[in-house]
Parts: C-alpha cells; sequence; structure tokens
C-alpha cells in the first residue's frame, strides 16, 4: 500500500455527466481540510451518456483524480467493489455520485471516526428522495430485516467512512451477489452513525425503477 494516500473517495458513476465536475470540485474542497494525501476514484459503470469523457477529463485536470472504466454495466455494488480493489487509502470514504450525498459531510464523518471507530455511517435523518424510492426502501428494510433475524436502518445506505480493515475484510467475501451497506454490516468492527443532510438529486432521476429494485431485493435477501 502507498502510504501517502491516506484517505480514499470512491463513487461509482452513471447518468452523471453534468455533475461529475462539481462532484469533483465539492470533494475536493471538503477533504483538503483534513489532508492534501487524497485519492478521488471515479468508477464507471458503463453509463450510456458522455460520464466516461468528463472522468477522463478531470483525470486530466487533478492528479489526485483516477477513472475505472467497467466493460459493461455491472451494477452500483459492484462499481463500489471496483473501486474498493483499487483503492489504497488508510480510510475510504464511499459515495453517490448525484451529490445527494453531500462531500461538505466528509471532514465530520472523519472526525467522528476518530471517536474510535472503524465505520462511520451517514444517517440521512430527512431523504429527499421520490416517495417511491422512500417506500421501496422501507419495504426493502423490513423485509430484508425480518427474514434475515437482524436490525436493518433504511437511513443509512453507502455514504460513510470506513477503516482499511474493514474494506480489507470486505474484499475478502467470495459472495457474488453485493450489496455494500449489508456487507459493512456483516463483517463487524465497531459501528459509529452521523446524522447528516440529504440532498435532492441534481440532474435527472435515480435509475432504480421498481423492477431493478426488486431483483436488488430477491437476490440480497436470498
Amino acid at each position: 500500500m502507498n502510504s501517502n494516500i491516506y484517505i480514499s473517495i470512491i463513487s461509482p458513476v452513471y447518468r452523471a455527466e453534468k455533475m461529475v465536475h462539481q462532484l469533483v470540485e465539492r470533494i475536493v474542497n471538503s477533504v483538503t481540510t483534513i489532508t492534501d494525501d487524497y485519492e478521488i476514484i471515479l468508477v464507471n459503470d458503463a453509463s450510456p451518456d458522455a460520464s466516461w469523457q468528463v472522468i477522463e477529463h478531470e483525470c486530466a485536470q487533478n492528479k489526485h483524480v483516477k477513472g475505472i472504466n467497467l466493460s459493461r454495466n455491472f451494477g452500483q455494488h459492484y462499481a463500489i467493489t471496483a473501486g474498493l480493489n483499487y483503492a489504497i487509502g488508510e480510510w475510504v470514504v464511499v459515495m453517490d455520485c448525484d451529490l445527494q450525498d453531500r462531500p461538505e459531510e466528509i471532514p465530520a464523518l472523519y472526525a467522528k471516526a476518530q471517536e474510535g471507530y472503524d465505520t462511520v455511517f451517514a444517517q440521512r435523518v430527512h431523504r429527499e428522495d421520490k416517495w417511491h424510492k422512500r417506500l421501496s426502501s422501507k419495504i426493502f428494510y423490513a423485509v430484508f430485516g425480518y427474514l434475515t433475524d437482524t436490525k436493518q436502518d433504511a437511513s443509512v445506505a453507502n455514504f460513510g467512512i470506513y477503516h482499511r480493515n474493514v474494506v480489507n475484510a470486505i474484499l475478502q467475501m467470495g459472495d457474488r451477489f453485493r450489496y455494500f451497506p449489508t456487507m459493512v454490516q456483516w463483517v463487524g468492527f465497531k459501528k459509529g452513525y452521523l446524522p447528516v443532510e440529504h440532498n435532492e438529486r441534481l440532474e435527472g432521476k435515480s435509475s432504480y425503477n421498481w423492477s431493478r429494485l426488486f431483483r436488488l431485493a430477491l437476490d440480497t435477501i436470498i
């Protein structure tokens, strides 16, 4: 591991050509309040728009930005796994690309982790998703928690900060189906939670329709 990298920020990218520049700019402004030893890993999940071209431009403009271009659309959680395999930071932040996860929360997540936590989940107290997204999420977590006899929290998703030990444990899991929040819960370690603001999506709409949400739920639960 390159010890010069202290924090890695991973974001899976899909249909985000108009958001990538602002995403990178806001991450840089936030993470540099902690350290100058960072990397931003943008994983293009075979987005059908010009997201990859924008990522390439950002890489050319800033040596801290690195791009991964997947050969086809594997899905968000597989894209996160690709980023985890590439990341070399002692701490790893995972966040969505649509800026509903606010980069400005990164310093607060890091500060909370310094209280002795290996994982700090961003807890979306007031979600700004559409009503059907909030409803489907609640149903998914309720059913998933019941069938697996575990406590699930619909306010928690991918956004959070994770120590290298947590990341290594997740990468050792050989599960065919990947669902990042549950994998983080499963590997254990000391967990903390931090209430954060949750923004509306900057552009476009979520790629998760009812069909994709159902398939994700079925795969994860089984």
